[in-house]
């Protein structure tokens, strides 16, 4: 999820901070607590170009791995794109690493798959690459 080994807890603080410090004011940053805990979060950031003010980008979709496979991604995935609709956004973007959990999630819950990009990011392990899908959801 863009970070590589090590990655210590200030590192972590420190590029969240950040995140919400420089946010585009239209940006949507929601969080799943459960118990006092964060369990999970996801972001929808407005397009910057000025000819697509129609569209959103969906990022860091995270769930805690002690909490997976009980839907709080699909939950989370749903919330973003209620609140892309309230917001008057009309479609949706997003990349996932290929084969990975997130991009099953999506085919699931019926985004539209458009294509490959050869590696796109380095793996955690700060050596490797992975290649993305892309995928895109029409809100109308």
């Amino acid at each position: 999820m863009s970070f590589v080994r090590p990655l210590t807890l200030e590192q972590a603080e420190q590029w969240w901070r950040k995140t919400l410090a420089e946010s585009h004011p239209k940006a949507v940053f929601l969080v799943a607590r459960e118990g006092g805990e964060i369990v999970g979060t996801v972001q929808m950031h407005p397009a910057w170009a000025p000819n697509q003010p129609h569209r959103a980008e969906v990022v860091k979709l995270l769930v805690d791995h002690r909490r997976r496979g009980a839907g709080l991604g699909a939950r989370l995935m749903h919330d973003i794109e209620e609140e892309a609709r309230a917001t008057g956004y009309r479609l949706l973007t997003l990349d996932a690493k290929r084969g990975g959990a997130a991009e099953r999630l999506y085919r699931r819950m019926g985004w539209t798959y458009v294509g490959v990009i050869p590696n796109f990011a380095v793996n955690p392990d700060g050596q490797t690459f992975h290649d993305a899908v892309i995928f895109y959801r029409p809100l109308d």
